[in-house]
């Protein structure tokens, strides 16, 4: 199968860019599901994908070469992610959700996931760190009226959290939950905090 055939951005859900994405801001992108697979993804810039494509997780040889191609080719394609996700089993919020990660290279993929479960439980501490993710919610739902004052006073625990967005992919289903909900708060913070400043 030629790679270029893994691509599931196509003719029928492309779109034509009213400029030229400058390829400085290219990033080859890992989301990694829940079904043993990893959607990688060759982002244009922060309108635009030229590569959206589903294949196994330890499927390192595929991987490899998907990583090749898009590192080396000019992208003459361009969609939105949201639109291409379509042709996958994952809805656009589903795939949302999911751990990311930029890479230059394909084949560290399993590596880098298991890395990243080690991590996980490590930063679990055998269950004890649930307890202190609960206290930052309590932190982050103790809101007064006041926004901007809101947001500012709590900026610090929304930057540690969004450090932390690896235990999305804990094998605990209390943290990943706990932390999509704490990840909800501090964006709902910021976004009422923007409303406020502009």
């Amino acid at each position: 199968m030629d790679i270029a055939e893994y691509n599931l951005l196509t003719e029928e859900n492309a779109s034509i860019p009213k400029y030229a994405p400058n390829p400085a801001h290219r990033i080859n992108r890992v989301y990694y599901t829940d079904r043993d697979e990893v959607i990688i993804v060759g982002i244009a810039d922060n309108n635009f994908i030229f590569w959206l494509s589903v294949t196994g997780r330890d499927d390192r040889a595929t991987n490899k070469k998907i990583f090749d191609h898009i590192t080396s080719i000019e992208p003459t394609i361009f969609g939105s992610f949201s639109k291409v996700i379509d042709k996958t089993k994952y809805s656009y919020e589903k795939a949302k959700g999911f751990y990311y990660a930029d890479f230059t290279h394909g084949g560290w993929i399993p590596e880098h996931y298991r890395e990243i479960k080690e991590l996980c439980k490590a930063r679990e501490a055998g269950g004890r760190y649930l307890q202190l993710m609960r206290s930052y919610l309590n932190i982050l739902q103790s809101s007064g009226s006041d926004n901007v004052k809101n947001y500012e006073s709590k900026a610090a625990v929304i930057e540690l959290i969004k450090r932390e967005r690896y235990l999305l992919l804990s094998d605990s289903s209390a943290v990943r939950k706990l932390y999509r909900e704490l990840e909800k708060c501090g964006s709902n913070l910021y976004n009422r905090y923007m409303d406020e400043i502009h």
